[in-house]
């Protein structure tokens, strides 16, 4: 009877925080805080737990009025170092403390050196994850050359590896250069099971106008496939397909695939534009 009542709660937890996932996926993030305050309740040491709940507290202190912010900030920090204190090699919890300590203004706990300290724990778990956490961190002191080169060095020192590949093509988003889709070419050649490049080459595509068969195939595989909690959502890959299609001219499949997109998540805003474009 008691393995089953701890079978049971331990359930229940990991619903709870499935849960605060979902509604953070969606933009929701007061539900988030809810069902992710009971998931804690039930089990305070549960890392995943306390970065999750982080995040909303995060997610909502970006809204909150100039009286609340300055609350909602430092239980996100709290929360993010907590995760971290409970499993040091919780590499998310310290990507987010990264932001949170060179974002926030010192009086919150904001703190460049905090941050360097962290981009160094990192990179002593993993060497690619390490130059992207750098890389944070120049781009937040606006050094953008810096920040290319962390990743550069990280496909140099690590060739074969398709997530350095991954987030060199990822560096190339902002500047609107799509010769981020050889990056994303070469980490599929190296693991074609390598699923979030898929979803960037379909992505790549959809924007700049170029391969577009090849970005509907990878679309399609990407869809055929569960992503894990750090992969590109499913419903972004049904709008980026629905992209795909507007711009070949498929009216009606674009406007299946936008309408799955929003099914999923009606909170996307160009997805319902891009909706009515093709309605």
């Amino acid at each position: 009877m008691f393995a089953l009542f701890v079978c049971a709660s331990a359930s229940a937890q990991t619903n709870l925080i499935e849960q605060g996932r979902a509604a953070l996926q969606h933009n929701d993030p007061e539900t988030a805080a809810s069902l992710l305050e009971k998931a804690i309740a039930h089990s305070p040491n549960n890392a995943e737990a306390h970065y999750l709940l982080g995040d909303a507290y995060g997610t909502l202190a970006q809204h909150a009025s100039i009286f609340s912010k300055p609350g909602l900030a430092k239980k996100a920090r709290a929360e993010f170092e907590r995760a971290v204190q409970l499993d040091p090699n919780f590499v998310d919890a310290r990507f987010a403390l990264i932001e949170f300590y060179m974002l926030a203004p010192g009086f919150l706990g904001g703190d460049e050196q905090k941050a360097i300290a962290q981009a160094n724990e990192i990179k002593k778990r993993d060497a690619v994850d390490g130059h992207r956490a750098f890389a944070l961190i120049y781009q937040h002191q606006k050094k953008p050359d810096l920040a290319r080169k962390e990743y550069v060095d990280a496909v140099k020192e690590q060739p074969n590896s398709p997530k350095a590949h991954y987030w060199l093509g990822i560096s190339y988003f902002p500047d609107k250069n799509y010769k981020a889709a050889t990056e994303f070419d070469a980490a599929v050649r190296i693991d074609p099971s390598y699923m979030p490049a898929w979803f960037q080459i379909g992505h790549t595509a959809a924007l700049s106008g170029n391969d577009l068969d090849r970005g509907e195939e990878a679309l399609r595989k990407y869809l055929g496939s569960t992503p894990g909690h750090d992969d590109p959502p499913l419903y972004r890959a049904h709008f980026w397909l629905g992209s795909i299609y507007e711009k070949q001219g498929k009216k009606s499949e674009a406007k299946a695939s936008y309408t799955t997109s929003l099914r999923i998540n009606p909170s996307q805003k160009d997805a319902a534009e891009a909706l009515k474009r093709v309605s």
